[in-house]
C-alpha cells in the first residue's frame, strides 16, 4: 500500500506463531511511503518472518551519503517500538542509517549556527557503568551496571553528554554508582577515569564533535561502607590533574559565560575540530575550580541546567513527570529530560528487573511518544538514557531539533 509520510505514522506488525517453520520463513509484509513535496522520493518498510526483522529500502532516495536503493536493517523489538526516522530538507536526507560517530560534523551546515539551547543532544546516564570493578556487599552487575558499552563505544553511537560520577577506591579514580540504602552505601565501580580519558582522546582525534561532561556525586569509598564521603579539595585537584590530559578542552576567558548561548560551529570551529567542556556540579563537596574556571572547566551557573529525575520505577509515572517538567521548565532553562527509572529497594536486592531491563522498558517508548509532545516551548536539550545500545537516541535528538527548526 502507498502512504504519504509527513510528521509520522505508526504501522503495527505482528508475526504469527506457527507449528510449521516454512510458514514464517515465507511470510512478509511491505509498506511503501512517499515523502511529501519531494518530487516522488520514496522508501519501503519490509517485515520478514525469518529472522524476524524490519528493513528499510530507500528506493530512489540518497541518504547519509549512501546510493539509491540501499537496504538498512532496523532489527526487531518484541512488544516495543522500532523507530524509523528520516529527516530531510532541500533534497538532503539523514536518519537511522547515519554514521552516528560524526553526526554533528555531518549536519554542521544546518546546526552550526544554532546555540546549544536550540539543539537536542543524546546523553548517557552514569556513563562509565558498563563494567564492574569492585563493589559493595550487595552491589552486583544486575543492580549497578546501567550501560552495555564503554564511553568510547557510546561516543561512536552518537552520545554527546556524559554523566560521570567519580569515586576513589583503593586510591584509584574510577566511575561509580552508589546509593545510601538502609544506612549503608551500596553499589559498585565502573570504568576508570584513565580509560575514559583515553576513550575521549581516541575519539576526538578522528572526529570533530562537541562533548559535554558533567561531574557529580563524588564519593571516597576508602573509609568503610558507613563513612563514604564527598571529595575534599585535594582529591578534586588530583582528579583534575588527570582530566587536564583530555585533548581539545574548550577555553573561554569570560568566567560568567553562558555555555548554552554559544553556537555549535563556535565550539567546533565550523566542524574542523572537537571541543570538550566539563561542568563540575558537586555542591556538597564545596569544590573550587580556581584558575581552571573557563579553561575547560565550568560551574553549574555557566550552563543553568535543569536536571531532575523522577525517582520512580513506574514507567507511566516517569513519562508523565518528565513531560510535565519539560513543558514547565524547558522554555526557561537548559533542560535535561531524564528518561530513566529508579529501582525500588526491593528491586535492588532481588535484581528483578535489572537496571538494564528497566532501561529497555522505557527506551522502546521514547520515539513516537516524545516526538508528539515536543514544540518550540517544550523541548529537551539533552535526552538522558540508560543502556545505550543503538543510534535511536541520536536519531530522535536530531529529529526533534529539525522539527523545531523548520516549524
Amino acid at each position: 500500500m502507498d502512504n504519504q509520510a509527513s510528521e509520522g505514522s505508526i504501522a503495527y506488525v505482528e508475526f504469527e506463531n506457527s507449528f510449521f517453520p516454512f510458514i514464517s520463513f515465507f511470510s512478509h509484509a511491505q509498506i511503501e511511503y512517499e515523502l511529501v513535496g519531494s518530487g516522488g522520493k520514496s522508501f519501503q518498510i519490509l517485515a520478514t518472518g525469518k529472522p524476524r526483522q524490519l528493513e528499510v529500502i530507500y528506493n530512489n532516495l540518497e541518504i547519509d551519503g549512501h546510493p539509491k536503493g540501499m537496504r538498512h536493517s532496523l532489527g526487531w523489538k518484541h512488544k516495543g517500538e522500532n523507530n524509523f526516522i528520516i529527516i530531510g530538507r532541500n533534497g538532503t536526507y539523514t536518519g537511522n542509517s547515519m554514521n552516528a560517530s560524526n553526526w554533528m560534523e555531518y549536519n554542521m551546515e544546518s546546526l552550526g549556527g544554532r546555540t546549544l539551547r536550540q539543539i537536542s543532544i543524546p546523553g548517557s546516564h552514569t556513563a562509565g557503568m558498563s563494567k564492574l570493578d569492585g563493589h559493595s556487599t550487595y552491589g552486583k552487575p544486575c543492580n549497578v551496571l546501567t550501560q552495555s558499552y564503554s564511553v568510547g563505544e557510546q561516543l561512536n553511537l552518537g552520545i554527546r553528554y556524559l554523566d560521570i560520577r567519580p569515586v576513589i577506591n583503593d586510591g584509584k579514580y574510577l566511575t561509580g554508582k552508589y546509593s545510601l540504602i538502609q544506612g549503608s552505601w551500596q553499589g559498585g565501580n565502573g570504568q576508570s577515569i584513565a580509560s575514559i580519558i583515553n576513550d575521549l582522546n581516541v575519539f576526538t582525534k578522528e572526529h570533530n564533535e562537541l562533548i559535554v561532561i558533567k561531574l557529580s556525586y563524588s564519593l571516597n569509598t576508602d573509609n568503610g561502607s558507613d563513612n563514604y564521603r564527598r571529595f575534599n579539595q585535594t582529591e578534586w585537584e588530583n582528579l583534575f590533574q588527570q582530566l587536564d590530559t583530555i585533548n581539545h578542552l574548550y577555553n573561554n576567558p569570560n568566567k560568567d559565560v553562558q555555555l548554552d548561548q554559544i553556537t555549535l560551529s563556535c565550539y567546533t570551529n565550523h566542524g574542523s575540530r572537537s571541543s570538550v567542556f566539563i561542568i563540575v556540579d558537586d555542591p556538597d563537596s564545596k569544590v573550587e575550580l580556581g584558575s581552571r574556571l573557563g579553561n575547560g572547566y565550568f560551574m553549574p551557573d555557566n550552563l543553568n541546567i535543569y536536571d531532575e529525575n523522577s525517582h520512580t520505577n513506574k514507567v507511566s509515572d516517569m513519562i508523565d513527570d518528565q513531560i510535565w517538567k519539560m513543558s514547565d521548565y524547558s522554555h526557561r532553562q537548559y533542560f535535561l529530560l531524564s528518561w530513566t527509572l529508579t529501582p525500588s529497594t526491593l528491586q535492588f536486592f532481588k535484581c528483578k528487573p535489572t537496571v538494564k531491563d528497566l532501561a529497555d522498558e522505557v527506551n522502546i517508548q521514547l520515539g513516537w511518544l516524545l516526538y508528539r509532545k515536543v514544540c518550540f516551548l517544550a523541548f529537551p536539550n539533552i535526552i538522558l538514557v540508560d543502556n545505550v545500545k543503538d543510534t535511536d537516541v541520536v536519531s530522535m535528538s536530531l529529529a526533534l531539533t529539525f522539527k523545531i527548526m523548520f516549524k
